[in-house]
C-alpha cells in the first residue's frame, strides 16, 4: 500500500493501522516523493489526498492511471464535496473517501478497493487471452484462406484453340466451392466445378477431398465410373460431416471439341452457341453423398469453335436471381465476351463487393 497525503500525523496513523492489519505500507507527504516510491515499487493501492502541497492530487491520480494502471487509487480528502467526488471517479479514481477515516472503516476501504481490483485484473486478463484466441483463429483462417486459394489453377488458361477462365469469391474466409482444371492422359482437359453443402472450414475440408478424391480418378473410363469412384472416396468425410457435394466434372477434346461430362446435382451449366443462342445441359445425377447407392449418368456435345461452356455454383443467383430460370439466357454482354475471362468477370461483376451469403464461383470454357 502506498499513503500519500502531506498531514504527516495522520499519514502515519493510516500506515500503522494498515501494517496491524498484515499489509506492506508506505507513506510520501508530497507528490515528487510519491513519484519516485511508484517508480520503484508496484503498489496495489494508493490512497491519495487531493490537495498536496507541491501540486493537485488530480495530476498525480492521472500519472499514475497512465504508468501504473494496475494499482486501485483512493482519494481522500478533507472537503465533502460532490464534485470533487465525481471528478475523482472521471479521472479514473477506484473511490472518493472524506476524511476522518476510522481503523475499521480504512481496513474495509483497502478490502472492497482490493477485491475489486484483482476482480478488474482477472478481468482484463480474460479479455487479453479472449482476443489472443481470436487472433491466432484469424491467423488461422488467414493461412487457411492462402492454401486454399493456392489449390485453384490460376485464370485465365489458354492453348491452341480454347481458353478456360473462373472467377472465386468466398462468402466467409474459406469456402466450400471449388473449380478445377488440368491436363490429363492424352490430349484431353479435365474441368470441375462443385460446391459443398455448408460454409466455413467444414466445408472446406470436405471441398480439399472432393478435389482430391476426382484428381484421384483422373483418366479413369467412362467419365461416369471414375465419378463413382471419386464418390467412394469422399463418402466417409460426407458421411462425418452429413453433407453432400454437388460436381459438374467433365472432360475435353481441344482438337475435335467433343466434351463428356457428369452433373451429379449442381445443374447450373450452359452452352453457347456463339453468341445467339443457348442449351441447358439435361442429363443429371444425385448429388454425391446424398443417396448411397446413387447411378451416375454422363452426356456428350460438342464445342464449335466460338462456342462456350458456362458452369457456375448456386452463390451466383444471388447476384443474378433470374438465372434461377434454366431457360433464361445470360447476359448478353456475356454472351458477346470477346474471352472466356472476360465471361466469368461480367456474370460475376459486383461479387468482391458485396457482403455475400453464399460462394461465387464462375467457371467458363471457350472454343476459339
Amino acid at each position: 500500500m502506498l499513503v500519500v497525503d502531506d498531514e504527516e500525523a495522520l499519514a502515519r496513523v493510516m500506515a500503522r493501522t494498515l501494517r496491524s492489519r498484515g499489509f506492506e505500507c508506505d507513506v510520501a507527504l508530497s507528490a515528487a516523493e510519491a513519484r519516485r516510491l511508484v517508480e520503484s515499487n508496484d503498489y496495489a493501492i494508493a490512497l491519495l489526498d487531493v490537495r498536496l502541497p507541491d501540486e493537485s492530487g488530480y495530476g498525480l491520480l492521472e500519472e499514475l492511471r497512465s504508468v501504473r494502471p494496475d494499482t486501485a487509487v483512493v482519494m481522500i480528502s478533507g472537503v465533502d464535496d460532490p464534485e470533487l467526488g465525481t471528478a475523482a471517479l472521471e479521472h479514473g479514481a477506484y473511490a472518493y473517501h472524506v476524511k476522518p477515516v476510522g481503523a475499521t472503516q480504512l481496513y474495509l476501504l483497502v478490502v472492497n478497493n482490493l477485491r475489486r481490483r484483482n476482480l478488474e485484473m482477472e478481468h482484463r486478463a480474460s479479455v487479453a487471452r479472449l482476443e489472443g484466441m481470436v487472433a491466432e483463429r484469424a491467423e488461422q483462417m488467414r493461412r487457411a484462406a492462402e492454401l486454399q486459394s493456392g489449390m485453384l489453377p490460376a485464370s485465365p488458361y489458354r492453348e491452341d484453340g480454347f481458353e478456360i477462365a473462373a472467377h472465386f469469391t468466398a462468402a466467409r474466409e474459406i469456402s466450400g466451392d471449388f473449380y478445377d482444371w488440368y491436363r490429363s492422359g492424352g490430349d484431353r482437359v479435365v474441368l470441375t466445378v462443385g460446391d459443398v453443402m455448408g460454409k466455413g472450414l467444414p466445408a472446406s475440408l470436405v471441398m480439399a477431398t472432393a478435389r482430391a478424391a476426382l484428381r484421384g480418378v483422373a483418366g479413369v473410363a467412362p467419365l461416369e465410373s471414375g465419378v463413382k469412384q471419386a464418390a467412394g472416396v469422399m463418402s466417409a468425410a460426407l458421411e462425418v460431416n452429413d453433407a453432400y457435394v454437388t460436381v459438374f466434372h467433365c472432360t475435353f477434346d481441344p482438337r475435335s471439341g467433343e466434351l463428356d461430362y457428369v452433373d451429379a446435382g449442381h445443374g447450373h451449366a450452359r452452352v453457347l452457341r456463339g453468341s445467339s443462342s443457348q442449351e441447358v445441359l439435361g442429363r443429371r445425377s444425385a448429388p454425391i453423398g446424398m443417396f448411397p447407392d446413387t447411378e451416375f449418368v454422363s452426356g456428350k456435345l460438342t464445342l464449335g469453335p466460338g462456342d462456350s461452356l458456362v458452369v457456375f455454383s448456386d452463390g451466383l443467383l444471388d447476384l443474378r436471381p433470374d438465372l434461377a430460370t434454366k431457360e433464361v439466357q445470360l447476359p448478353s454482354e456475356a454472351r458477346r465476351a470477346p474471352t472466356a475471362q472476360a465471361m466469368v468477370d461480367i456474370l460475376a461483376e459486383g461479387a468482391r463487393g458485396k457482403e455475400l451469403a453464399d460462394d461465387v464461383t464462375v467457371l467458363a470454357l471457350k472454343r476459339l
